[in-house]
C-alpha cells in the first residue's frame, strides 16, 4: 500500500477536518439534556431543531457535489471550512430555541460540503485500497469522538458550559481554513458529456438503491450517538459522567472499527463485508437491550460494527458510479439527508410517545434494513452486469 508522497499534505487535511468535525458532532448527545433543560423543549421539540443541522446538510451536499465539478474540490474545502467556522462561533451567543437552530442549520451546510469534497477525493488518492484509506480517514472522526466524549462528561460535571466548550471548538475550526488555503488537489476525471451523465443518474435505480441503504446507514448512527446517553440516564438514571464513560466505550469501539475495519472489508469485499458488519452490529445492540442496563457495555462495543458503514458506503458508490462519482455522491447523501429529517424527527417523537428504552429499538431495526437494502443492491448490480 503506496501513498503518494504529494498527496500526504491533503491526506493530513482531510484527517484533521473529520477529527474536528467529530469533536463538534458527538457533543450534541452530551449537550440534549442541557438543552432540553435551559431551552424548556421536549424530546420532539428538540429534535425538529438538531435536524436543521440535516436541512443544512442537504444544501451543502447538493452545493458541494456541484461546485466540486465546476469550481474545484479546492474551492469546496476553503468554502466549507469557512462556513463551520463561522457557524460554530455563533454557539456561544445562543439564546433560544430559533438561534440554536440557525446554528446548526449553518453548520449542516459547512460539514456536509467537507464530507463530499473528502469522500469524493480519497478514493482517487488511493487506487486499489480505497475501503482502507476511507476507513482510516473516516477512523479520524472516530478518534475526536472519543476524544470529545472522554472529555465533555467531567467538563459539564465540573460546570464547564456547553457554550464554553463550543466557544474552544471554533478555534479547531478556524485552523482548518490555514490548511486548506495551501491544498493542491489533483484534477479530478470526469466525463465529457457531463450533461448526459448526469441525466443519466437521475434514471439509473441504483442510486435510489443506495439513497435508502445510506438513509438508514445515517439514521442508525444518528440514532446511536445523538440519544444513547439520553437513553442510559432517562432509562437507568446515570449521571452525566456514568454515561459518558459508555459513550466513550462506543467511539472507542467505533474508532478502533474505522483503523482496523477497513483492512478485514477489503479481505471480505466491500458489500459483503458491510452486510457481516451490519448484522453483527445489530445483534449486539439486540441483545443488549434485551438485557438492559447490563447489556450498556455490549450496545457500546457495538460501535466497531456500526463504524465502517458510511465510509465503506461512499468507496462503494465511487466505484459504482466512476465516471460522475462527486455528483452521484451528491445526489445521494441530499436525498438521503431530506429522508434522515423525517427519521430522525421521528425517533424523537418516538422517545416522547414510548420511551426511550423503547425507542432504541430503532437502531438495529435500521442496521437490519440497511443491511436487507444491500443484499437488494447486490442483486441489482448482478443483473445489471
Amino acid at each position: 500500500m503506496k501513498i503518494n508522497k504529494k498527496n500526504i499534505y491533503l491526506i493530513f487535511t482531510a484527517f484533521y477536518i473529520y477529527f474536528t468535525m467529530a469533536l463538534f458532532e458527538t457533543s450534541k448527545g452530551n449537550f440534549i439534556p442541557f438543552f432540553l433543560e435551559e431551552f424548556k423543549v421536549n424530546n420532539a421539540t428538540l429534535s425538529l431543531v438538531l435536524s436543521m443541522g440535516t436541512v443544512g446538510c442537504v444544501i451543502g451536499s447538493f452545493l458541494g457535489g456541484l461546485l466540486c465539478d465546476k469550481k474545484g474540490h479546492k474551492f469546496v474545502f476553503i468554502f466549507g471550512s469557512i462556513i463551520s467556522t463561522i457557524s460554530v462561533f455563533i454557539a456561544p451567543f445562543t439564546n433560544n430555541i430559533f438561534q440554536l437552530g440557525l446554528f446548526y442549520f449553518l453548520f449542516g451546510i459547512g460539514r456536509s460540503s467537507l464530507s463530499i469534497a473528502v469522500d469524493s477525493m480519497v478514493p482517487v488518492l488511493s487506487i486499489g485500497f480505497e475501503v482502507i484509506l476511507m476507513n482510516v480517514t473516516h477512523f479520524m472522526y472516530g478518534v475526536g469522538s472519543f476524544a470529545g466524549q472522554s472529555a465533555y462528561g467531567n467538563l459539564l460535571s465540573n460546570g464547564v458550559t456547553w457554550r464554553i466548550i463550543y466557544a474552544f471548538m471554533g478555534i479547531f475550526f478556524a485552523l482548518s481554513i490555514i490548511l486548506t488555503l495551501f491544498m493542491k488537489t489533483p484534477n479530478m476525471h470526469v466525463v465529457e458529456n457531463r450533461a448526459k451523465a448526469k441525466k443519466d443518474l437521475y434514471k439509473n435505480p441504483l442510486i435510489y438503491m443506495f439513497v435508502a441503504v445510506v438513509t438508514f446507514e445515517l439514521v442508525s448512527e444518528a440514532a446511536i450517538t445523538t440519544w444513547f446517553i439520553t437513553y442510559m440516564r432517562i432509562s437507568y438514571g446515570l449521571n452525566p459522567a456514568d454515561a459518558g464513560k459508555y459513550a466513550s466505550i462506543f467511539f472507542l469501539s467505533f474508532a478502533i472499527g474505522r483503523l482496523l475495519g477497513g483492512f478485514i472489508i477489503n479481505k471480505l469485499g466491500d458489500l459483503r463485508g458491510l452486510k457481516i458488519f451490519l448484522f453483527l452490529g445489530s445483534l449486539l445492540v439486540f441483545t443488549g437491550l434485551f438485557l438492559r442496563e447490563s447489556g450498556l457495555l455490549l450496545i457500546s462495543l457495538s460501535g466497531f460494527f456500526l463504524s465502517v458503514g458510511f465510509p465503506t458506503l461512499m468507496v462503494i458508490v465511487n466505484k459504482t458510479f466512476n465516471q460522475n462519482a462527486s455528483f452521484a455522491i451528491g445526489l445521494i447523501t441530499t436525498i438521503s439527508n431530506v429522508l434522515y429529517v423525517i427519521f430522525f424527527n421521528l425517533i424523537g417523537l418516538l422517545n416522547d410517545v414510548i420511551g426511550s428504552y423503547n425507542a432504541f429499538y430503532s437502531v438495529p431495526i435500521l442496521m437490519l434494513s440497511c443491511m436487507a437494502m444491500l443484499i437488494v443492491i447486490t442483486r441489482k448490480s448482478n443483473e445489471l452486469k
